[in-house]
């Protein structure tokens, strides 16, 4: 029998799951300061994400059971954080702890985007992917580009046809 308290942390992360998006990152924050853990959280908080400490086999029996994740049972060895984060956030948080992992003793271990599990390597080559605000930035500019082409175009033969009618106004005088 489950104790309140398992129960309790079921039920928090199926909260957090559903608020935040199926977007899940798996760290191991072994060797980590309960300073440092406090500071990745709320940086993580600031990026409108959440970031949560979850018994591996409360973790596996969730995403197996209840998320429809088979997620490989080595991912809840050892001492696991979990950032759950949305769509609009999840490359930038990604690449945070990409960069954050580089000095400090956390690792990362696996991740879920789009209902799809990513190895270590995968998950780092996800954090090289634009945002989705870039992919946006990247489509104005160029439907922009494209419009701006166009405006120029269509003025310049405007403008040739104005400076051929001068020519020829000019030639009769």
């Amino acid at each position: 029998m489950p104790s309140q308290r398992n129960i309790s942390l079921y039920k928090e992360i199926k909260e957090l799951y559903s608020n935040y998006g199926k977007n899940i990152i798996f760290i191991d924050f072994t060797g980590m300061s309960v300073e440092s853990i406090n500071s990745l959280r709320r940086e993580i908080r600031k990026k409108n994400a959440f970031y949560k400490v979850v018994k591996n086999t409360i973790g596996y029996r969730f995403f197996k059971e209840d998320a429809g994740i088979d997620v490989p049972k080595e991912v809840f060895t050892g001492v696991n954080g979990v950032v759950f984060a949305n769509d609009d956030n999840f490359t930038e948080i990604l690449r945070f702890l990409v960069k954050l992992e580089k000095d400090n003793p956390l690792k990362i271990k696996n991740s879920i985007f789009e209902s799809k599990v990513f190895n270590r390597e995968g998950t780092i080559e996800l954090s090289k992917l634009p945002s989705k605000s870039e992919l946006i930035g990247y489509v104005v500019s160029a439907v922009n580009s494209g419009v701006s082409s166009f405006v120029y175009t269509i003025n310049n033969v405007i403008q040739s046809f104005v400076f051929v009618l001068k020519a020829v106004e000019d030639k009769k005088k």
